[in-house]
């Protein structure tokens, strides 16, 4: 009886991943988002170091003069 009742969970993509092509799914899916947290977070980390590097190089002042509209 109770191996009726996993078969039919498989069968209709119920409660439990037995099946292998969920189990691939599932595990392709955490890979894609750990790929994605990674992703997100070394755009991050290129913004603030493009940041740091407008700040020290005073790369606004060349800005300024570009977008000043005194001419």
């Amino acid at each position: 009886m109770i191996r009726l009742l996993l078969k039919k969970q498989i069968y209709m993509e119920g409660g439990y991943m037995l099946d292998s092509s969920n189990i691939l799914i599932g595990v392709l899916m955490m890979m894609g988002g750990l790929f994605g947290m990674m992703l997100s977070f070394y755009i991050a980390l290129c913004f603030i170091q493009w940041v740091s590097d407008v700040i020290e190089e005073k790369r606004w002042y060349v800005w300024k003069e570009w977008f000043s509209y005194d001419n």
